[in-house]
């Protein structure tokens, strides 16, 4: 499937007019479906690990069909100092920031394709880091019982991702940036609109002005149901939300309120039809997707979650093919 990427198709999808074709999009795909689509060594396709090698990983965007690669810079996800409500927030989070390693990202400017470009997305957002470092409910229970503790390791992490967004954001080849923060599960938000309001969106806020005052997407990731704040969503400017579980969403009437406000990332249903259906119920799957959400721009599709590796590479396959059968503009399948 490899053709010569561009960028600029995938902003034009996301500004809400129709590209030429319709692009492709991932946050995530498991290391062992891209070295199994590669015919290639496993370790080498894992960005969060020694032994990540740039241009095959490059290799394999550009093969499957993608405008960008998605790539994070290398750091310790667990910090200790998180867990004491005592440490000292600010020098911790200087020594936080100043041992991330961008030399991938780094390197990828110096040997993308021409129109290709570099989605720069962190290991996980402000909760998703907050919780699973000092445990679920102690995170919980801190707020009705800590909230100055939980609200020093809110602002850590959230001024630990602006600077990582702010060291990259001027580069050429960056693209955009991708907050990957789970919020919500399919049936409603995990915490309320206002502890999210409060602890949350005011560095989300922060994220999207950046990318926005240099140019460049911000796009939005998390799991589940967040109907409730969709118009905070739209307020704080973001570009695109991912990666709209079909469980958790009417898709066709989402795209139908946020048209022309905000894009749609993703759509296809990662356990059935990607991880347990067959290449023709994947094929038809996404054709309806295509018929029914692509026409207007606004979308990029993909899985409602990651390719993990469970999913059987010729499924992956397919989703793919279907996208280049049937996802030209005008569509007419």
């Amino acid at each position: 499937m490899q053709r010569n990427p561009g960028f600029n198709r995938m902003i034009k999808a996301v500004r809400h007019a129709e590209p030429d074709r319709l692009p492709l999009v991932e946050l995530w795909i498991d290391p062992e479906i891209k070295a199994t689509f590669m015919e290639d060594n496993i370790t080498e396709y894992d960005c969060r690990k020694k032994g990540f090698d740039v241009q095959k990983d490059i290799y394999f965007w550009q093969a499957a069909g993608y405008d960008y690669l998605r790539l994070s810079p290398r750091y310790e996800f667990f910090q200790g100092w998180l867990k004491d409500p005592k440490a000292d927030f600010q020098a911790e989070t200087e020594k936080f920031t100043n041992s991330i390693d961008y030399g991938d990202i780094d390197k990828a400017g110096e040997i993308l394709p021409e129109g290709m470009k570099v989605i720069f997305a962190p290991q996980g957002g402000i909760y998703e880091h907050a919780w699973i470092n000092v445990g679920y409910e102690k995170f919980m229970l801190g707020l009705f019982e800590d909230p100055e503790y939980i609200r020093n390791i809110c602002d850590s992490l959230g001024a630990s991702l602006l600077a990582m967004y702010d060291k990259v954001i001027r580069e050429e080849h960056i693209g955009g940036i991708w907050l990957s923060d789970d919020i919500a599960y399919t049936e409603a938000l995990i915490m309320s609109p206002d502890v999210i309001r409060k602890y949350l969106f005011p560095w989300y806020e922060k994220y999207a002005a950046l990318a926005h005052e240099h140019g460049k997407m911000f796009f939005f990731h998390s799991d589940g149901n967040q109907a409730p704040l969709l118009d905070d969503y739209i307020a704080m400017g973001f570009d695109a939300i991912h990666p709209i579980e079909p469980k958790a969403w009417d898709v066709v009437e989402l795209k139908k309120q946020v048209k022309g406000k905000l894009a749609l990332l993703g759509t296809v249903d990662m356990d059935y039809p990607l991880a347990r259906g067959t290449t023709g119920e994947i094929r038809e799957y996404v054709k309806k997707r295509i018929v029914e959400i692509a026409p207007g721009g606004g979308f990029a599709i993909g899985s409602s979650n990651s390719v993990a590796k469970y999913v059987p590479v010729e499924n992956y396959k397919a989703m793919l093919k279907a996208v280049e059968d049937f996802g030209q503009y005008p569509i007419r399948v």
